[in-house]
Parts: structure tokens; C-alpha cells; sequence
């Protein structure tokens, strides 16, 4: 009687699930529509109005706190494209990975609105949000620090030297771990998972653990050396050495010894 009892409440869940998708299929909106703000334009489709307003106030809640952290120079006015759907997101932006969002340079990015009725394990799509924007920080403050250094009045002359220094230059574990730690999108588990794979910094540049310990290595730093570091490793196109005036090797050491008395 009880696995009885069990199995109508399982497929009560079920029946609920399925009618809450269907209703929320036939009600959102699928045109695209645009919510602006002081700091943000928001285009959005395949999601409620009051969830793009969500992610409009998100942002400009965090949008001073962030580039104060990173000392970002003067920001024009960001375009943010949010989906309703991994398909649509892929179909934008041309990605074929199941990424949840990408920024496309300093004042636009996209991300998928992720919830159960479109993922198997959604993602904060606030956090998602906060992520893109602090990348699309990051750039800003990059391709500003690059016109020091490349000297040109031609603009496609401009962005391609700047494409070769971010991508020989700016280490991608520091580029995914500053947008992780702004969006505050960390897990003890996953940490803990992430460390059993004793993973060196150059080798989370080409593995997908830097979303799951990319916080700690911020938080360390910031804990050892203070919050202004952060500006300063990304001013210096992540030199450990120009930065803290640390071997990357004793900086590394330091953030292991920093896991293994935190997680």
C-alpha cells in the first residue's frame, strides 16, 4: 500500500511539473523585447517580463560594487541578450557547447535564463549575468591598459593585436576566476572535488575545473593580499610577479596550502 501511496505522489510531481511547463510554454513570450536601464539594454525572449526585470536590477545593484573591485575605467552602456533555451543561446551566438553564457567584448554578452523547465541543473542565471558582465569588465579594462602598448589609429588593426596579447598574454584561469568570485558563484562540494585533481594553474587554463575552484583562488588572494591586488593583476595582464611581486610558483603554493586549511 505504501509503494501505492508512493507512486501517486511521484506521479503527482510528474503531472504538476508537465502542466507548469506547458502553462509557461503557452504564456511567455517568444517576439524579442527590450528593457532599458541606466547602465544596461536588455533584449530578451522565451522569458517572463518580471524575470528580465530581475536580471535589470541584478545588475545595476552590483554593477558600481564590481568595477570599484576592479577599478574599471569610464563603461559605455552594455547590451545583455538573455534566452529562454540552450537552442536559441546556441543559435545566437553560434556556440555548439551547452555554455551557459558568453560576452562578446566590453559592452555586450548573452546567457541562457536557465530553470527546471529548461535544464536537468539549472544555474543561478543572476549569477550567469553578473559573470558575463564582470567579463565583459575585465575586457574593458584590458583593451584600455592595451592602447599603452599598441600604438595604431586603425581600429581592425587595434582589435586584432589585441585579440594576440589577451589570448598569449591573459591567463584564462584568471579570466574565468575573477568573473566566478564577482558573481560569488561557489560550492564546498565542488571545491572539493575540483582540489582532489591536484590541477596546476596552467593546467586549469585548458580544464573545465576552473568553474568549480576558480573562487578560492580570488579569495586567497584577496585574503593574503588585500582587495586592491585584483585591479592590479588584471592591469598587468595577470603577471603574478608585476602584480605581487611573487614567483607564480610560490603564489600556487600558497593557494594549495590556502585549500587544504579551508576545504
Amino acid at each position: 500500500m505504501r509503494k501505492y501511496r508512493l507512486l501517486i505522489i511521484l506521479l503527482g510531481i510528474i503531472a504538476v511539473f508537465y502542466f507548469a511547463r506547458t502553462v509557461r510554454s503557452f504564456t511567455v513570450k517568444q517576439e524579442i523585447r527590450t528593457l532599458k536601464s541606466e547602465h544596461f539594454i536588455i533584449s530578451y525572449s522565451g522569458i517572463y517580463k518580471s524575470e528580465a526585470e530581475k536580471v535589470s536590477t541584478h545588475l545595476e545593484n552590483n554593477y558600481a560594487k564590481i568595477r570599484e573591485n576592479l577599478k574599471d575605467v569610464q563603461h559605455d552602456l552594455i547590451k545583455v541578450f538573455v534566452y529562454g533555451s540552450q537552442y536559441k543561446f546556441n543559435s545566437a551566438t553560434g556556440l555548439k557547447e551547452n555554455t551557459k553564457g558568453t560576452s562578446r567584448g566590453p559592452n555586450e554578452f548573452h546567457f541562457v535564463w536557465t530553470n527546471w523547465f529548461n535544464s536537468i541543473f539549472p544555474d543561478d542565471p543572476l549569477k550567469t549575468a553578473l559573470h558575463e558582465f564582470t567579463h565583459c569588465v575585465q575586457l574593458n579594462i584590458l583593451i584600455d591598459r592595451a592602447k599603452e602598448t599598441i600604438i595604431t589609429q586603425d581600429r581592425l588593426t587595434f582589435e586584432k593585436e589585441f585579440d594576440k596579447k589577451f589570448k598569449a598574454e591573459y591567463p584564462r584561469w584568471l579570466w574565468e576566476s575573477i568573473s566566478i568570485f564577482e558573481a560569488g558563484e561557489v560550492n564546498s562540494l565542488s571545491v572539493k572535488y575540483a582540489k582532489s585533481k591536484n590541477l596546476t594553474l596552467e593546467e586549469l587554463n585548458k580544464s573545465n575545473q576552473i568553474y568549480n575552484i576558480g573562487y578560492t583562488i580570488i579569495e586567497y588572494m584577496t585574503q593574503k593580499w588585500g582587495k586592491d591586488s585584483l585591479p592590479k593583476l588584471i592591469a598587468s595582464f595577470g603577471s603574478i610577479e608585476k602584480a605581487l611581486n611573487i614567483k607564480p610558483e610560490e603564489f600556487e603554493k600558497g593557494w594549495i596550502a590556502f585549500l587544504e586549511e579551508n576545504y
